[in-house]
C-alpha cells in the first residue's frame, strides 16, 4: 500500500509539472483571456523609398531637363531633372558629382546633386635620414 501511494504521489507531480511546462508553451492559462496581438499602427505619412547613389564627373547639363554622368572608363547615364531636384552644387561639364536618384518607369529621375569627392593629392613622405644602401 505504502508503494503505491509513492507511485501515485510521484505521478500526480509529474503530470502537474508537465501541465505547467504545457501552459508556459502554450502561453496561456487556464482562466485567463488569451493575449492580445498587436496590430501594426498606420503612420500618417509612407516611409519613402531609400534613393539610390551615382557619382561622376558630369559630361552634360541642361538645366530643368537632364544631366550626364560617368564613371572613368565607363559610359554615361542620363538622370532626368525636374522641379523637385535639389542642387546644392553648381553643376558645371567636368565637374565631379554625386546624384542621389530614384527610378522610375521613364529612367532614373535625379532628387539631388550634389558636390562629388574631391581627389586630395598624395603629401610626400620623407625620405629617411642617413642615406640608403
Amino acid at each position: 500500500m505504502d508503494s503505491s501511494r509513492r507511485i501515485l504521489r510521484r505521478l500526480r507531480r509529474l503530470s502537474a509539472l508537465l501541465a505547467a511546462v504545457l501552459m508556459g508553451l502554450s502561453g496561456t492559462a487556464p482562466g485567463l483571456p488569451a493575449a492580445k496581438k498587436k496590430k501594426p499602427t498606420p503612420t500618417a505619412t509612407p516611409t519613402p523609398a531609400p534613393l539610390l547613389k551615382a557619382a561622376g564627373s558630369c559630361l552634360a547639363w541642361v538645366p530643368g531637363k537632364h544631366l550626364i554622368l560617368a564613371e572613368v572608363g565607363t559610359t554615361g547615364r542620363a538622370f532626368r531633372v525636374d522641379a523637385s531636384t535639389e542642387i546644392g552644387v553648381k553643376v558645371r561639364v567636368g565637374s565631379r558629382l554625386r546624384v542621389l536618384y530614384e527610378e522610375s518607369p521613364e529612367g532614373p529621375v535625379a532628387r539631388k546633386v550634389l558636390p562629388g569627392p574631391v581627389v586630395q593629392k598624395p603629401t610626400p613622405v620623407p625620405a629617411p635620414a642617413g642615406g640608403g644602401n
